[in-house]
C-alpha cells in the first residue's frame, strides 16, 4: 500500500509539472489553476452575491471542491496525503531532512508539546484562511497566487508570480525540512477548509489493544505527529490515512481500517 501510494502521489506531481508547462508554452489552454479545489471556496463569495466567478476561478474549481469535502466525509484527509502534490513535496521533503538530521520522528528538530501544536495550528491556520479569502473576496482577485505554493511550483512563472514568491517557495521548503509538513500542518488553507470535515470522516484507524506491542513506531512514522500508540482510534481531523504508521507496525492486526465500528 506504502508503494502504491507513492506511486500515486509521484504520477500527480508529474502531472501537475506537465499541465504547468504545456501552458506555459502555449501548447495547452489548460491551467493548474483549473485543477484547485481551493479556488472553489475562493469563489464562491462571488458567485452566491455577484452570480459570477472570481478572475480565473470557474464551475471546475467549485465541483472540485464540493467534491472534496464529500470525499472528506468518507475518507477523512485522504487527498492530503494521497492526491495534493505540494502534501506529496512536503512529506518527502520532511522525510529527507528526517534522515539527514536524524531526529526520530517528524516532529523536527523541536518537539512541540501536543497542547502547544493545537494552539498554533488553529490560530496560524485562522490567520492565513481568513487573510486569503477577505481579500480574494473583497478585490475579487486571486491573490494568494503570488504565496501559493502549489501555483509557484506548477504554473511554471504564472501570472503574479514574482521573484519574492520563489524566496517564499524556498522558505517554506527550508522549514519542511527542520520541521516537517510545517506548510500543510500549521499554514495550508485548503486543509484548514477540510479540518471540522475531516474530523467526523467515517473512514478511521483503530487500534487493537490485545496485538498492539506499545512500541511506538507508528507514533514516530506518522508524517502529522498524531498520538497514535496510545489510543484506541486516531480521531484527530489531521489523520490523512496515508497509512504510514500501518507500514511501520511489527504487529500484524495491531493498526486496522474501521467504518461505523467495522472493516471495510
Amino acid at each position: 500500500m506504502k508503494r502504491i501510494r507513492v506511486l500515486f502521489q509521484l504520477g500527480i506531481v508529474i502531472a501537475a509539472a506537465v499541465t504547468g508547462i504545456r501552458f506555459s508554452l502555449g501548447h495547452s489552454l489548460t491551467s493548474v489553476e483549473k485543477y484547485c479545489p481551493f479556488g472553489g471556496l475562493e469563489t464562491a463569495y462571488a458567485l452566491f452575491t455577484r452570480q459570477r466567478f472570481t478572475c480565473a476561478a470557474g464551475e471546475l474549481n467549485l465541483a472540485l471542491f464540493l467534491s472534496l469535502i464529500l470525499l472528506t466525509l468518507l475518507a477523512r484527509k485522504a487527498f492530503c496525503g494521497w492526491v495534493c502534490p505540494v502534501g506529496a513535496l512536503s512529506e518527502w521533503t520532511g522525510k529527507m531532512g528526517k534522515r539527514w538530521l536524524r531526529y526520530p520522528s517528524f516532529d523536527g528538530l523541536w518537539k512541540i508539546p501536543e497542547k502547544t501544536r493545537r494552539v498554533f495550528q488553529v490560530v496560524l491556520r485562522t490567520i492565513v484562511i481568513a487573510a486569503v479569502l477577505a481579500a480574494t473576496w473583497t478585490t475579487g482577485e486571486l491573490v494568494f497566487r503570488g504565496y501559493d505554493p502549489y501555483y509557484i511550483l506548477f504554473s511554471v512563472h504564472g501570472h503574479d508570480v514574482r521573484m519574492w514568491s520563489y524566496i517564499i517557495l524556498g522558505a517554506l521548503l527550508g522549514i519542511g525540512v527542520i520541521m516537517p509538513m510545517a506548510w500543510c500542518r500549521f499554514l495550508c488553507p485548503l486543509g484548514t477548509a477540510l479540518w471540522p470535515v475531516s474530523k467526523i470522516g467515517f473512514l478511521r484507524l483503530r487500534r487493537s489493544e490485545n496485538a498492539c506491542t506499545g512500541c511506538g513506531a507508528c507514533d514516530e512514522a506518522c508524517p502529522q505527529s498524531l498520538t497514535i500508540a496510545t489510543v484506541p482510534e486516531v480521531r484527530s481531523g489531521e489523520c490523512t490515512l496515508c497509512l504510514e504508521c500501518t507500514d511501520a507496525c511489527p504487529s500484524p492486526g495491531a493498526l486496522e481500517l474501521f467504518t461505523n465500528g467495522k472493516k471495510p
